[in-house]
């Protein structure tokens, strides 16, 4: 899966991206425990296209996404019903990829939709943390990649997550 992932990322172009979807396999055991259906994960390229024209990034830029949203920093509560947002240990400028799931709905109740995927500050991921949102928190890997070792044991512990 991830291999022809990453084969569709490298030929994707402005002048296929209406044509190209990208298929990321099923949820991992982490994203299903958080109520993220089993359903196929797809990512269509127009909404990639999209998102790398407003948040200033490559597409090669989320090399083996797959694998970073199957074992993912945190999962918090989206901003939609039914949606989640999954912090990776992708890095685009100072900022972790943030990938918004969206449970199959509408048209596309078959799937679970990436509907966006940008760079989130790392105060705005404290942010969502001191605000409840945290659904899931990978304790070794949160405090090397967010530099908020008591902000986030302090979450963690309050909340009973582990890895």
């Amino acid at each position: 899966m991830e291999e022809n992932f990453n084969s569709k990322l490298q030929n994707f172009t402005p002048q296929n991206a209406d044509k190209t979807i990208f298929y990321l396999g099923n949820p991992s055991n982490i994203l299903l425990n958080v109520g993220i259906e089993d359903k196929p994960l797809k990512l269509f390229g127009s909404k990639l296209l999209k998102k790398i024209k407003k948040h200033g990034f490559k597409a090669t830029d989320l090399m083996d996404l797959p694998n970073y949203i199957a074992d993912p920093i945190a999962i918090f509560e989206g901003g939609r019903p039914r949606s989640f947002s999954i912090l990776t240990e992708i890095v685009i400028g100072n900022d972790n990829v943030v990938v918004i799931i969206e449970v199959g709905k509408d048209k596309d109740m078959k799937f679970n939709v990436i509907t966006s995927i940008y760079g989130k500050a790392k105060e705005g991921i404290a942010n969502w943390v001191g605000t409840g949102k945290l659904l899931y928190l990978n304790k070794e890997k949160a405090p090397n990649c967010l530099n908020l070792p008591a902000l986030i044991a302090g979450a963690a512990s309050n909340q009973g997550l582990e890895p």
